[in-house]
């Protein structure tokens, strides 16, 4: 008995094939387990239980990112309190301040890169075990004597002989035409591409999408999240809050006088406006920014190009659409229970949509 090697990868591969196994072997109870109902069924049922285990990670991340977009206006204000005082000291205490503010609203800022570290292992896990059903250079004679991951040769050999409507599930697009007449006896390639094309190109629709959704709402937040942020700054600068431009008082005491704005030889002059040059932060953030919207436009088109050039096999493009129904239904469901548990003003720094 032979079997498939991809060195660490099957760390990953192993067990998302003994999931995938297990949903198979339960469908096999509702459906012949040898039919194209059985492995679409546990393909689908495999993106489920994976999203479902990232589920409260997912959530835990979402709910975080809104309570730092809670905190931005307070923390620039803290900013603006230490910003003239440089000492050890003062950098130590400004430190302990943003940490009770975490503390205090329940956020860890490192909670949001969890659910990434999750899923990346686990997806690259999931598309090695579709991948290796049929693998390159293989003929699928041979391919039926391997194991792969948790499934045996007997699994393997059912998974080749799986069809959706007619067109084996590890058919791709350029696969050789004696590797078709192996696979499935009068196949031929406008049966695959019938089936691929559609399915490849709604998944990349599907992946823009989301990204574009992502990116629009990011987009709003910034935007929300610069006016907040500015309306410190010029409370900050008019020596306390201001309504309708007038300065208020605070217990009873006058607003300090407001700090003269310099030009760049710390000259104040009347009407001039301070130059700034912009943070580390912002630029780090404006950079980010810019490879999302390359990305929005550059990573759908990864599926279609993908079922072309690494032949993607059809059930690769089941998982990629179906996880992307999913990220879709799950971020609609997160927003009305965030809107709920968290409902934010653009007073407070990001608007309902934010970060999703």
């Amino acid at each position: 008995m032979g079997s498939w090697h991809s060195g660490s990868v099957d760390i990953f591969a192993y067990p998302v094939s003994l999931v995938m196994k297990f949903w198979h072997w339960a469908l096999g109870f509702v459906v012949d387990p040898d039919s194209g109902i059985a492995w679409v069924g546990s393909v689908l049922l495999l993106v489920v239980t994976v999203r479902l285990l990232l589920l409260r990670s997912m959530w835990r991340q979402q709910y975080s990112m809104r309570k730092m977009a809670q905190l931005a206006p307070k923390m620039k204000e803290l900013q603006n309190k230490y910003k003239d005082r440089k000492s050890p000291e003062d950098k130590q205490e400004q430190a302990k301040e943003m940490q009770a503010l975490y503390s205090g609203a329940g956020v860890n800022p490192a909670a949001g890169c969890l659910p990434m570290f999750v899923q990346i292992p686990v997806f690259i896990g999931l598309y090695h075990v579709l991948l290796n059903f049929s693998p390159r250079g293989v003929s699928i004679e041979d391919a039926q004597q391997l194991t792969n991951g948790a499934f045996g040769p007997d699994q393997v050999s059912s998974f080749l002989n799986a069809e959706i409507f007619g067109v084996p599930l590890a058919s791709y697009i350029r696969m050789p035409q004696e590797v078709m007449d192996s696979l499935h006896p009068g196949l031929e390639r406008g049966d695959i591409l019938m089936l691929a094309v559609p399915l490849f190109v709604l998944a990349g629709i599907a992946t823009f999408i989301n990204m574009w959704n992502s990116f629009r709402r990011q987009k709003a937040a910034k935007a929300a999240e610069q006016e907040a942020l500015a309306q410190v700054d010029a409370d900050d600068k008019a020596g306390g809050p201001t309504v309708d431009g007038e300065v208020l008082e605070v217990d009873g005491q006058a607003p300090a006088a407001p700090t003269p704005a310099t030009t760049g030889d710390g000259e104040g002059k009347p009407g001039d406006k301070p130059q700034e040059l912009p943070s580390l932060t912002e630029s780090i953030s404006e950079s980010m920014n810019q490879s999302m919207k390359i990305m929005m436009y550059l990573f759908p088109f990864f599926p279609i190009v993908g079922a072309y050039f690494l032949n993607f096999p059809i059930a690769i493009g089941l998982y990629w659409l179906t996880n992307n129904i999913w990220t879709a239904v799950q971020s609609h469901f997160f927003m009305e229970r965030l809107e709920k548990e968290l409902p934010m003003t653009s007073k407070e720094g990001l608007p309902p949509s934010a970060f999703m």
